[in-house]
């Protein structure tokens, strides 16, 4: 029996969390994998059940120069079988320390694990956010680092605030609820605009299963939302929940003309008035 028919069967079986080995195995690249934390997706992550699911990551080669051929392999150290989520079942993003750098991608299910070639760009550590849903319960976030050998660069500083990405002829402006970004639940509009007219979103292609993912990381703890927008009355709709103040820098996907665009920005999330110390307001549930 092979691996994939072995996790079938496993499918309504509850087995005991397995723990990761701090200790590197031969094949496995410096990682340290931290423990899933709250406002992914909007999903509570005091349901300890989540806490349970982690990955084991390791690379091909060992150690992980720039711009090199590298394979990713995903383990799921709690047997389980994985639910498609807008078409995939791993959506992978990665970013680098100063969040001057993104990459989605998608690790395919093989007998190894979960696998996927990429480059990194550059040296330094980097930030992989594996975004996944067991089957029956709730989506879960892992997030991992791995360090790129290489000399270090000179980090980029985000302070002014960048509220409009454009890719070739398309654009989309982020509009905030009472004009300012602040910490807790919020709406966001996003205006769609092509050649500098206003469209309609709705007009677009899917893109694994939406009309636009969004990506929002904080700069300071790398805290991390994924949501996708509604379209409502001819504009991008976004639920967002800001932990905490702070700068966030955020990505934009959608398709268009068979073309996958990817915009990017810059917020500046201010405190809510009234929640002083409190954390953030309770958001809704997210679906995917």
């Amino acid at each position: 029996m092979n691996a994939i028919s072995f996790l079938q069967l496993m499918k309504r079986v509850l087995l005991q969390t397995v723990s990761i080995n701090d200790t590197n195995q031969e094949g496995s690249c410096a990682i340290q994998e931290l423990p899933p934390f709250e406002n992914n997706h909007f999903i509570n992550y005091n349901d300890m059940e989540n806490r349970a699911y982690t990955m084991e990551l390791t690379s091909a080669p060992h150690n992980i120069v720039p711009e090199q051929e590298t394979r990713l392999t995903l383990t799921l150290q709690k047997p389980s079988v994985l639910e498609v989520s807008h078409e995939q079942k791993i959506h992978l993003i990665i970013v680098n320390e100063d969040l001057s750098y993104f990459n989605h991608i998608h690790p395919v299910e093989t007998e190894a694990g979960y696998e996927v070639n990429t480059q990194f760009p550059s040296s330094g550590k980097f930030y992989l956010f594996a975004d996944y849903k067991p089957y029956g319960i709730g989506q879960v976030v892992n997030k991992l680092e791995v360090n790129v050998q290489g000399n270090s660069t000179t980090p980029v500083a985000y302070h002014k605030e960048e509220l409009t990405g454009s890719s070739e002829a398309y654009s989309i402006s982020l509009v905030a609820d009472q004009d300012q970004f602040t910490s807790g639940h919020m709406m966001i509009d996003g205006i769609l605009k092509k050649n500098g007219k206003e469209i309609d979103p709705s007009t677009l292609d899917n893109y694994l299963g939406a009309k636009a993912h969004v990506v929002l990381i904080s700069v300071e703890d790398k805290e991390y939302i994924h949501a996708h927008p509604e379209v409502e009355n001819g504009r991008y709709k976004l639920h967002a929940s800001f932990p905490k103040p702070g700068i966030y820098r955020g990505w934009i996907q959608f398709q268009a003309e068979g073309r996958v665009h990817t915009t990017d920005y810059v917020l500046n999330v201010v405190q809510e008035q009234g929640n002083h110390g409190k954390g953030h307001a309770e958001a809704p549930k997210h679906h995917h």
